[in-house]
């Protein structure tokens, strides 16, 4: 398994003589001009030019003197976030979900294809035989990334590449998306599990006077799970549930 460490954007405020697209009458007057700071960046502008009407969301700012803002478009599309330093008007982090224009996804689509199939650790998932899986590529928009499915009969394999600024392609990772679900199912599992033990009678009780307890879940069987809230070393409450039948069964 490989992994990738991608780098944020470098952002660089912009003064535009235009007005922003957006009313921001909600909006505390000392985030204002922190808004305006990434409504004119170089990953807001082209992004929000293309949804008339967006709201902008403000919030802080917290210990650090840093503020949270988020845009939604008018159907409530959530369109990204910064962190912007009230004191120097920095951006110290930021996302948008922006998909790739037209030609640049062909761009990277060609040099995915070639890149993916000389690769000798995918060709080995491939058992040296690409020309006999179905390929399914697509740009993960969420991910800032290419996840490139194959598939023959009822295996499957999962590529996520990266093209960087300078047109590299690099392979972030090779896993079977088949044991990807089964993580997904069972953390579903799990969180079903702890929700059930949670609703036990007796349960109030035990946690009482413990603001740091814990869960942990463990499966006992096919449907059954045992779950323990944990203050320390010390075990206040124990729950056996299940969760096809969402059922507490015993508790203790």
């Amino acid at each position: 398994m490989r992994l990738l460490k991608l780098s944020l954007f470098a952002l660089v405020a912009m003064i535009f003589i235009a007005l922003p697209l957006t009313a921001q009458d909600d909006l505390d007057p000392a985030a204002v001009p922190l808004v305006e700071v990434v409504e004119q960046s170089e990953l807001f502008a082209d992004w929000l030019a293309r949804h008339p009407g967006y709201t902008p969301k403000a919030y802080g700012p917290d210990e650090n003197g840093l503020w949270y803002i988020e845009f939604y478009s008018a159907d409530d599309e959530w369109l990204g976030y910064a962190n912007v330093d009230a004191a120097s008007g920095e951006i110290t982090g930021s996302f948008a979900p922006v998909p790739l224009q037209p030609a640049d996804y062909q761009t990277q689509l060609d040099a995915i294809r070639l890149h993916v199939l000389a690769d000798a650790e995918v060709l080995a998932w491939l058992n040296n035989q690409p020309d006999l899986w179905e390929v399914y590529p697509e740009w993960n928009r969420w991910e800032q990334r290419w996840d490139i499915g194959f598939y023959r009969g009822i295996e499957g394999v999962m590529v996520y590449a990266v093209v960087d600024e300078n047109g590299d392609v690099y392979i972030a990772d090779v896993l079977d998306p088949h044991q990807l679900d089964e993580a997904a199912a069972l953390a579903e599992a799990r969180d079903r599990a702890i929700t059930l033990a949670y609703s036990a009678g007796g349960v109030d009780k035990a946690l009482a006077g413990s603001d740091d307890w814990t869960t942990y879940a463990e499966p006992q069987g096919e449907t059954q799970w045992g779950v323990t809230f944990v203050s320390g070393d010390r075990a206040l409450f124990f729950a056996l549930v299940d969760v096809e039948a969402g059922e507490v069964l015993s508790a203790e």
